[in-house]
């Protein structure tokens, strides 16, 4: 933020330094300026320090990029004449005066001077550990604990599994070798690695009261809506003479017979053969049934011949269907709860052994310090002089991404370090306490974290209703909740923001967490495009090959699919570069490479795979290398 940019609109509301706020923000509105602006408002407070305001970001990266902008607007202000520097503050909606004037030249040194050097500006896992640090005996960790890495967490994993499966074999438990070899056939090694570190952190599942115990079976049926004792034998029961619907099959055969050819008569005799067996027989055979009344797409096939000799014929087959997919559904829960029951098994002897190894080595991990964190602020025995330390420190605390906060996380913002601020004398002063929350529901992509749109609707309800409470004793409307939202897009084109709104309405704004649909998305008058491909899946393989194993730049060891999809990338950037695809910003003219831009969700394999097929097309690229050297088995039998 070397330059300030005047605000306009929401915007501008939403930095008034004595109001809370709860902005929804979407990408390229601005939401970063804001949260800046905010934090240059709050500087520019009599009584408000450098050391009063928090500020909680989701990754390390967002508060580096946050302190270097306030930061460079700090440091420009100490040199900036007072014209330019009253532009500035009138940008932000500052009142300019001189006294302000002169305080805004102060800042840069005050954030200096403060304790840690600067503006408290972080993760929250890094104010968790900075938490657990200042009271160590109040969060009941034991001496010489220490942060856990990934180096220490790759290491610790892999010696938690081989004591697992030594004291298997020691002990002849077969039950949870077959489930670990399960595991290891349906997942490759990092996805396996990865559900067992999902079941460690759901250790509350196998460790409070009322948790899950050996067998899981019938608590897994439960949670699918089975009965407790389902097995699979009762699945049979639904093609029984009276659970199915035989009668409307039975009129289906029989109009297949009236129809007369050779495909009526097969399909009589199947319906026929399936109706005379056993209701375990049938249930064998529901695949072949199924394909007399559905399409290869799972669409009712057409009628059109058959209603001639049963006009009725398109009912009995709905309700055929309906049956079919009655029993489909079953079958796939039961058959869910059976590959769930050993998975979870050996997730829960792995989490109960992590534990068991983190503490031996005197280790915390990232959700170790938010659950340790938020029992300290709320359930430990000094909770409240933990509060009370932290309520004479913070004044203004701001969350950034707000929608990828986990429940645990919004105890430690709302009951930790706010709570004081919604009663008693933390808000009978003359300067209010505030609290500012940005986020985006739309972007809220960590459920298997924990985090979800519901929780950012939830708790911006909780702070709502508190807040209405407060300004209604204190008679003071501008101490509520002030709601807002950036719907102006400054990056995107109007089309694609119009698909957004289009496939919220199709989903369905209360899949979004949203009790009502969001107002339209404005964007820049340009033109966009929208374009899904068709996905890559087993079996996809194109006509081109690219070297394979034993070649020169072969990649086999990554997935199929994965290669197939980065080689459809690199053929199409190449047509796009060859054929020509027309841009229109400012003068129109066609992509060049500097043009695309290629978004992975981890920048890992295929991230590297897919910048060495643009290098194997002759696409100009930059970005991650392009061969990872210690990743392919000849390189890894060298290393050993």
């Amino acid at each position: 933020m070397s330059k300030v940019y005047p605000l306009k609109g929401n915007q501008a509301r939403a930095v008034a330094p004595h109001r809370t706020v709860w902005l929804s923000a979407s990408a390229g509105t601005g939401k970063t300026q804001v949260l800046s602006a905010r934090v240059l408002r709050l500087l520019l407070q009599d009584g408000v320090e450098p050391e009063n305001i928090l500020c909680l970001t989701f990754t390390k990266a967002g508060a580096a990029e946050m302190a270097t902008r306030v930061n460079d607007v700090l440091a420009r202000w100490v040199r900036l004449d007072d014209l330019a520097l009253f532009q500035e503050l009138e940008a932000i909606g500052a009142d300019a005066r001189p006294e302000t004037l002169a305080r805004a030249r102060s800042r840069f040194a005050a954030v200096l001077d403060c304790p840690g050097g600067g503006l408290r500006i972080e993760t929250i896992h890094a104010f968790s550990q900075w938490l657990l640090s200042a009271f160590p005996v109040e969060s009941g960790l034991l001496p010489g604990t220490r942060a856990m890495e990934d180096r220490d967490r790759e290491l610790l994993v892999r010696e938690v599994l081989a004591q697992m499966l030594v004291e298997a074999e020691e002990a002849g438990d077969e039950g949870l070798l077959d489930a670990l070899a399960h595991l290891a056939l349906r997942m490759d090694q990092g996805s396996v690695i990865g559900f067992l570190l999902r079941c460690a952190k759901a250790i509350d599942l196998w460790q409070e009261p009322g948790a899950w115990r050996p067998p899981l079976r019938p608590r897994i049926n439960q949670m699918l809506g089975l009965a407790a004792d389902e097995d699979g034998s009762g699945v049979a029961a639904l093609c029984a003479d009276d659970a199915f619907d035989v009668a409307s099959v039975r009129c289906c055969m029989a109009a297949n017979a009236a129809w007369g050819t050779p495909t009526g008569a097969t399909a009589a005799n199947i319906m026929g053969d399936w109706l005379a067996a056993d209701p375990q027989a049938r249930l064998a055979g529901i695949d072949d049934f199924a394909k007399l009344f559905l399409t290869t797409k799972g669409e009712a096939k057409s009628a059109r011949n058959l209603d001639k000799h049963e006009p009725a014929y398109a009912d009995y087959q709905a309700r055929v269907i309906a049956g079919i997919t009655a029993l489909r559904d079953r079958l796939a829960l039961v058959n869910l709860a059976a590959l769930l029951d050993p998975a979870l098994t050996v997730g829960r002897r792995f989490a109960l052994a992590w534990e068991a190894a983190k503490a031996r080595e005197g280790f915390i991990d990232f959700d170790d310090q938010i659950r340790t964190a938020a029992a300290l602020l709320t359930e430990r025995t000094t909770a409240d002089w933990i509060r009370y330390k932290l309520d004479r420190r913070f004044d203004h605390v701001l969350v950034d991404e707000a929608q990828d906060t986990n429940e645990a996380q919004w105890r430690i913002v709302l009951d930790g370090l706010v709570q004081d601020f919604f009663s008693g004398q933390g808000q009978s002063q003359r300067d209010p306490r505030t609290l500012f929350v940005v986020g985006d529901y739309k972007q809220a992509i960590f459920r298997f974290q924990g985090t979800s749109p519901e929780n950012f609707a939830k708790a911006r309800e909780r702070v709502r209703r508190e807040l209405a409470g407060l300004a209604e004793a204190m008679d003071e409307p501008e101490r509520a909740l002030l709601s807002l939202g950036l719907g102006q897009s400054y990056r995107t084109a109007m089309p694609i923001l119009a698909f957004v709104d289009r496939a919220i309405a199709a989903i369905g704004p209360d899949r979004f967490g949203l009790p009502e649909a969001p107002e339209p998305h404005v964007g820049d008058v340009r033109p966009g495009l929208v374009r899904l491909w068709r996905p890559v899946g087993e079996g996809d393989g194109d006509e081109e090959e690219l070297p394979e194993a034993g070649e020169e730049g072969g990649e086999n060891w990554l997935s199929r699919p994965d290669r197939d999809l980065a080689d459809r990338l690199a053929r199409q950037v190449r047509q796009w570069l060859d054929t020509g695809f027309p841009l229109h910003k400012g003068t129109p003219r066609n992509a060049r490479a500097g043009d695309v831009m290629i978004l992975v969700r981890k920048r890992k394999d295929l991230a590297g795979l897919i910048v060495a097929r643009l290098h194997a097309r002759g696409v100009p690229v930059a970005g991650v290398d392009r061969l990872r050297l210690g990743a392919p088995l000849a390189g890894k039998d060298l290393m050993a």
